[in-house]
């Protein structure tokens, strides 16, 4: 029997079924371009099962009707090649399975599954890749921890891997281990664009404003050869650094240039652009009739539900264009959708999902005191919508300007106070502090907050970022 390069078996393959195979797993976790080129050759496989099994999850993973009506025919021709499974591996059985169950919408089934075959068969990347993605997709922090360790121990030597379980680590709140581990996997190629990303959550979550927007700068150059999730995510990730360091129009000349129009049509480009857009503003930057244009993308997903983490930000980005009447419809079709959620879903879609998009469509028409209790009521379980800790900071962001503008000052003042010693050297949240303590009466609290602000202020203006 054929083996891969992983040195797992492969059924019913030749050389060019394992070589399409070899070039997958390397252009996925690389982020690569060219990952239609394999979905081209999985719809021409006459004997090998596994290639349009593959080819079927890269669809689901467009997170699209298309992507879905895709995998759902691969699937089947999938099906066909093995016999209904009888004719493949356990380990490929497995992949049916996980595979299938994710076409029905029962991800929690396909992460139990792909979480079996990280222990079965570690030396499975793409394996342990999908599962990581359906755990971070349920905001499973811990397997997606698991998963990476269980691949870290088992290929120790492959740079891939390195980033995979990094990512882990900053996602449980590892932050050294989980930079230390990227940082290795550039010391064998600088070119891999998941180290980067995890180096920037680490330097982000320290409030290393400088360091990390310098570092992503350094990194920039190998990422023209990225998929456009992964190019737009990391340039997105240098917009955010620039954001805190007060340099919001070089942030909005990105979203120019890097983060909006590579792909619009594609689901994660709209997030990155929604959330950036977002961020701008709560900065105080005028983004000008940029929502209007970002909105005619958004329109077509109404009724979607692929995911809460992408439905909020997509309800947030219509409702701040003025589309009144498609915010309408997305509401009722989130609740309808909270209302048939599985078990494993419930908390996601209606603890989280159904008070939050009525918050956040109430705070972008200003009724900001609607806003915050009904974000108020979400916060607690947004975790499980999925998103990484860096990606749902912005629901906490809206939340708490939310609660700034209608005046809930305490309680606003606790996040602040909280958000100050995590990352004690942002302008912004230091001018923040100034504006409660004014509030509040705390004159002299106030003048020192607004001391602080002005010299990092003036610090990071005279420097290189």
């Amino acid at each position: 029997m054929a083996r891969d390069g992983q040195g797992l078996e492969v059924s019913n393959a030749d050389a060019n079924a394992v070589g399409a195979l070899d070039f997958l797993r390397d252009e996925w976790l690389a982020f690569g371009n060219n990952l239609a080129d394999f979905v081209a050759t999985a719809e021409k496989e006459e004997r090998c099962a596994l290639l349009p099994l593959m080819a079927a999850n890269l669809m689901l993973s467009m997170n699209a009707p298309e992507g879905q009506a895709g995998a759902e025919r691969l699937l089947a021709r999938a099906r066909k090649l093995s016999k209904d499974g009888a004719e493949i591996n356990d380990r490929e059985r497995a992949w049916l399975d996980a595979t299938a169950s994710w076409v029905a919408g029962d991800t929690d089934k396909s992460l139990e599954i792909h979480n079996r075959m990280a222990s079965a068969w570690p030396r499975d990347l793409l394996g342990i890749k999908l599962g990581q993605l359906h755990a971070f997709n349920c905001g499973n922090a811990a397997m997606l921890l698991s998963l990476g360790e269980r691949a870290a121990a088992a290929n120790p030597e492959n740079r891939f891997v390195h980033a995979m379980h990094a990512f882990g680590l900053e996602e449980c709140n590892r932050i050294d281990e989980a930079e230390a581990l990227a940082r290795q996997a550039l010391a064998i190629d600088r070119r891999d664009p998941w180290a980067h990303h995890a180096v920037a959550h680490c330097l982000e979550a320290r409030g290393k404003l400088l360091e990390g927007a310098a570092f992503l700068r350094s990194m920039s150059d190998t990422w023209e050869g990225c998929n456009s999730f992964m190019y737009t995510h990391n340039w997105w990730h240098l917009a955010l650094f620039l954001i805190d360091l007060d340099r919001g129009d070089e942030a909005l000349k990105l979203y120019d240039t890097r983060v909006w129009g590579v792909w619009k049509e594609f689901s994660e480009d709209q997030i990155n652009a929604v959330s950036l857009l977002a961020r701008l503003e709560l900065h105080g930057v005028d983004v000008g009739d940029r929502w209007a244009d970002l909105a005619k993308y958004l329109k077509p997903r109404l009724h979607e539900h692929f995911s809460p983490f992408l439905d909020l930000q997509y309800l947030y980005g219509l409702a701040r264009a003025g589309e009144r009447s498609a915010v309408t419809e997305m509401l009722a079709s989130i609740e309808d959708r909270a209302e048939r959620a599985k078990p494993f879903e419930r908390e996601a879609w209606a603890d989280c999902a159904v008070p939050a998009a009525h918050g956040l469509a109430a705070h972008a028409v200003g009724d900001h005191a609607t806003a915050a209790r009904l974000l108020g009521q979400a916060m607690p379980h947004l975790q499980p919508i999925g998103g990484s800790i860096a990606q749902r900071a912005l629901f906490g962001a809206i939340h708490l300007d939310a609660m700034i503008r209608a005046d809930w000052n305490d309680a606003a003042l606790k996040i602040l106070q909280a958000d100050d010693r995590e990352r004690p050297a942002v302008p912004g949240v230091k001018r923040a502090l100034a504006g409660l303590y004014r509030k509040l009466g705390r004159a002299e609290q106030a003048m020192t907050a607004d001391y602080e602000a002005e010299r990092l202020a003036r610090q990071y203006k005279g420097q290189a970022a």
